[in-house]
């Protein structure tokens, strides 16, 4: 049987770690049905984030007039009530800046359920033995053919599984 060094393994596990915790669920979504999913997945979690004001899960016609309204607001800079060629091409500002408050919000939320997860025991911090626990979990993922050794074929493929490529 190969064997892989303690710096590989360790950094495999590292690698792991910070995938799950950057992109939790959009793996699975990638994993189950590739970039277009994990767009759509990622589009609807921000969408439901800046739009959903109550917090029900859902975004309401009202909600969805709402956020549009607020936009409108936002870019009507003289308050004439239209928008004029540059007012409209904020627009894009604006939404931009939408999505990146969206991104970071959701990424908290991401990396807070992911805490939750690898903190087993609930004591509000991440042991050496968790941490270990999730890296092992991690690395037998990659291990496809279960041998206990990861060959540059299984790392190789379960990266582009990871990224949408299969």
């Amino acid at each position: 049987m190969k064997t892989i060094p303690l710096k590989t393994l360790t950094f495999i596990a590292a690698l792991t770690l910070s995938l799950s915790f950057v992109s939790g669920g959009f793996i699975s979504g990638a994993l189950a049905g590739g970039k277009k999913h994990m767009k759509h997945h990622t589009m609807h979690h921000m969408m439901n984030i800046l739009m959903d004001t109550n917090k029900d899960g859902t975004v309401s016609s009202q909600e969805f007039q709402d956020f549009k309204g607020r936009n409108f607001a936002a870019a009507d800079q003289n308050n004439d009530g239209f928008l004029n060629p540059e007012e409209f091409a904020a627009l894009s500002k604006i939404k931009k800046e939408q999505r990146k408050k969206a991104m970071e919000m959701a990424k908290k939320k991401k990396a807070k359920k992911r805490f939750g997860e690898m903190d087993s025991d609930g004591d509000g911090k991440i042991s050496k033995a968790e941490y270990d626990a999730k890296g092992a979990q991690g690395f037998n993922l990659m291990d496809l053919n279960k041998d206990g050794a990861l060959s540059k074929n299984e790392h190789g493929k379960k990266m582009h599984k990871m990224k949408g490529r299969d």
